[in-house]
């Protein structure tokens, strides 16, 4: 609705140039909703993006602690320095099983240990080099342990700045309706337009998204095919068409998704689809049987 009200403010400059103040409201009007568009992107990196991040860090600190701590009892079984080989005795079950603060505190000793016995370490193939790569990684894992729970408070701020964006956006919107209103008879052409532009739509359900997926060959709707729905490489839904190749979507974040439409015996497709969150969009596909194509060839 907002976007339409902006769009036709503009169409329409000449016509409204009289009404002087309505500038200054349509340019807060887009200033919030650029912000808002803004926030939205942001929103859409999800905290999931971030855990795995953080999971692949936890791999190759594990990986790297074991080659460490190889070498590290390698060195204490032939000096049998049986101090130094409890100290550092963990198994790959270990650091596996390892919550992210236990291994963190794990990767210190192991490290520490190291470091105390370099010298001695660098017959047994722990260089300087292999050192610092160490300490680089465990660096990195223990600053991403946290990332993810930031990341939510992130997007909890990120939500409040909408909320407010959109109350002042409502605001603007009441002052332009008042201003529109001086048109209501000596211009109704232009009344009733904005009106219709001003108008929020509603749907059944809240419904948002639905589809219309068909055999290409056929032209008739196609069940069982999978629709996933991705946002910035992030898998945010999927869905499953019906018996005529539809599906109902109530809930879904606007932004533009990549979807990939699967079903066994037919060509994987993968479409991009604008969700605007204030109109109802149709997601429509003609599948292709992977026997059309190979006789085609």
């Amino acid at each position: 609705m907002l976007r339409r009200i902006v769009t036709f403010l503009k169409k329409e400059a000449n016509a409204l140039s009289s009404l002087l103040v309505l500038a200054q409201l349509l340019t807060e009007l887009e200033t919030n909703l650029n912000e808002i568009d803004t926030l939205k992107e942001q929103q859409a990196t999800d905290i999931t993006g971030l855990s795995k991040q953080k999971e692949a860090l936890r791999k190759v600190s594990i990986q790297k602690a074991i080659e460490v701590s190889s070498a590290i009892r390698a060195y204490a079984k032939i000096t049998a320095n049986v101090i130094l080989a409890k100290e550092i005795y963990y198994t790959e079950s270990d650091l596996r099983k390892a919550s992210d603060n236990e291994l963190n505190t794990i990767l210190g000793v192991i490290y520490s240990a190291a470091l105390r016995n370099q010298t001695e370490l660098l017959n047994y193939g722990l260089t300087e080099e292999r050192m610092n790569d160490f300490k680089t990684n465990i660096d990195a894992y223990k600053a991403a342990i946290g990332t993810p729970k930031t990341g939510s408070i992130g997007r909890k701020q990120i939500t409040d700045r909408l909320a407010s964006l959109f109350s002042t956006e409502l605001d603007t919107v009441a002052k332009i309706d008042l201003l529109i209103e001086t048109l209501k008879f000596t211009n109704p052409t232009l009344y009733a337009e904005y009106q219709g532009n001003r108008k929020i739509n509603y749907f059944s359900s809240s419904l948002m998204v639905n589809s219309a997926i068909t055999d290409a060959e056929t032209r008739l709707g196609l069940p069982g095919v999978q629709m996933t729905f991705m946002l910035n490489g992030i898998t945010v839904l999927e869905k499953t068409t019906g018996d005529l190749g539809g599906t109902k979507i109530k809930s879904i974040d606007p932004g533009i998704y990549t979807v990939n439409l699967s079903k066994p015996t037919y060509v994987n497709q993968t479409i991009t689809v604008s969700i605007p969150g204030d109109d109802l969009i149709t997601v429509t596909a003609a599948m292709v049987k992977e026997t059309t194509v190979k006789e085609s060839r």
